[in-house]
């Protein structure tokens, strides 16, 4: 919040509670309109809030109501977190380590068969790797893939993860790691390896492709390799 300045970050916590129009940010900070209003347009270009149309009942104009975005709140402390990795301890500690990895091929079979539905059109295998990337930058992964040659000369392609929106539960349960690295080498076919793990300490996650020479047609399983 403090890189927002400390008018801005007031204009954010107005909005916290409820939507608010110009005129009722401008009276809850004793501003003028025309400054909140250059306020707001900042914060709406960075992708912290959104504008709203709201028509009256009867005659006279709509009116603009400015909303926090997702962006946004998440700039206020979460704790969900340390919340996930109790649950996780809790599950190990009070039902073993096979209970804790039978939630997490769960966990893994509900992605599978998301992802799977979304990739099923697509069979090209560079584009079903771009495709995956905008599934998992749409999750807040911020993935893209770039191309590369192996020392055999073979193409490779590379899925770069730029964020992990787990990653302090993913560092107390490396298990994580490993389930998606599989889930993604059969959502995509071919060879897959992971060195780099933002979990890991890495600054970011990366996965290493060799493409198959066909797509594979059946529903990922859940053991990771």
């Amino acid at each position: 919040m403090d890189l927002l300045g400390e008018t801005r970050a007031q204009v954010v916590d107005t909005l916290r509670p409820a939507p608010a129009s110009v005129a009722q940010v401008a009276a809850r900070l004793e501003l003028s309109e025309p400054a909140v209003r250059r306020h707001l347009q900042v914060l709406e270009r960075d992708g912290l809030v959104v504008a709203e149309t709201v028509r009256r009942q009867g005659p006279g104009r709509p009116t603009t109501r400015y909303a926090l975005s997702d962006r946004a709140r998440r700039l206020y402390p979460d704790h969900s977190a340390d919340f996930a990795n109790e649950l996780l301890d809790f599950v190990e500690n009070e039902h073993g380590r096979h209970s804790l990895l039978q939630f997490l091929r769960w966990r893994q079979g509900r992605q599978a068969a998301r992802y799977a539905a979304e990739l099923a059109d697509v069979h090209d295998p560079g584009e079903r790797v771009a495709r995956l990337a905008e599934l998992l930058s749409a999750d807040g992964f911020l993935a893209d893939v770039s191309e590369t040659v192996g020392p055999d000369g073979r193409p490779l392609l590379k899925l770069h993860q730029g964020h992990c929106a787990i990653s302090d539960v993913a560092a107390e349960h490396p298990e994580i790691c490993a389930y998606e690295a599989a889930l993604f080498q059969r959502l995509l076919g071919g060879r897959l390896s992971r060195r780099l793990t933002i979990a890991g300490g890495d600054g970011i996650c990366v996965c290493t492709i060799t493409p198959p020479d066909s797509i594979p047609t059946t529903t990922p399983a859940n053991e990771p390799t």
